[in-house]
């Protein structure tokens, strides 16, 4: 059986994974801030250096370790798909990409998926060592499987965050005919043999049943809800971190 995927999560939600590869370690996403202490931490553990960074997509909550993180490998590369690096600047970003991707590229042992719909440019990366599909943002597995186009009350950031709701259910309709056995999600735990699941999470995104208004208000508060804790608490742990440093 292969291994679970080396998951990193923050917060129990926000997920970036770390691929072992020849020369090194693959990271995809970088989580918020402070995800580079737990990618530092893994890739000691596992006795690897970092080699490079390969973006599913560019939303605040998979890029915010990557300044530091090239600041600590300073030959860190920068992957992300090429329809996808606009708005890097905005959210701050100022390591530039060293690679643009389409579908079909390989990095390493991944090749490169074409997943456009929660972002313009969004990728997913195959491992077909394993079978291990990193889906980014097209499926979230909070609380259950869902394509990131169906709102749900309990985490409905992803699909708040979705840049085209119809696109992302026929992205996710295309990644059925994928050869995986293990789906990797950017929220929640990996599932393996996950096929099952992503269909009815299609059938489902496909329905084109539309949330009451009731779930629509709810969804919002609870968003930003989340919003304001990950906030408070990320910005704690940075000051709490800082005095370590300077205490």
């Amino acid at each position: 059986m292969p291994r679970p995927p080396i998951r990193l999560a923050q917060f129990g939600l926000i997920n970036a994974y770390l691929v072992p590869e020849t020369d090194g370690l693959t990271l995809i996403d970088a989580g918020i801030s402070g995800m580079d202490r737990r990618v530092n931490r893994a890739a000691r553990q596992l006795g690897l250096p970092l080699r490079r960074v390969a973006l599913t997509h560019t939303h605040s909550d998979h890029v915010g370790a990557i300044d530091t993180l090239t600041t600590q490998w300073p030959e860190l590369e920068l992957l992300v798909g090429a329809d996808d690096t606009t708005n890097l600047a905005e959210l701050g970003v100022k390591t530039t990409p060293t690679r643009l991707l389409r579908g079909g590229d390989r990095v390493g042992s991944l090749t490169v998926i074409d997943t456009p719909g929660h972002s313009p440019g969004h990728v997913a990366y195959l491992d077909e060592r394993d079978g291990t599909l990193y889906s980014g943002d097209t499926f979230v597995n909070v609380p259950s499987l869902r394509v990131a186009s169906v709102l749900n009350t309990i985490f409905p950031l992803p699909t708040f965050g979705t840049h085209d709701p119809a696109q992302t259910t026929r992205t996710a309709r295309a990644l059925l005919d994928v050869p995986l056995r293990t789906l990797a999600t950017g929220h929640g735990p990996a599932i393996p043999d996950p096929l099952p699941a992503m269909r009815r999470a299609v059938q489902d995104a496909e329905s084109g049943r539309q949330p009451r208004g009731v779930t629509i208000t709810v969804a919002g508060l609870v968003g930003q809800l989340t919003r304001l804790s990950t906030d408070g608490a990320v910005a704690g742990k940075d000051l709490a971190y800082r005095d370590r440093r300077t205490g």
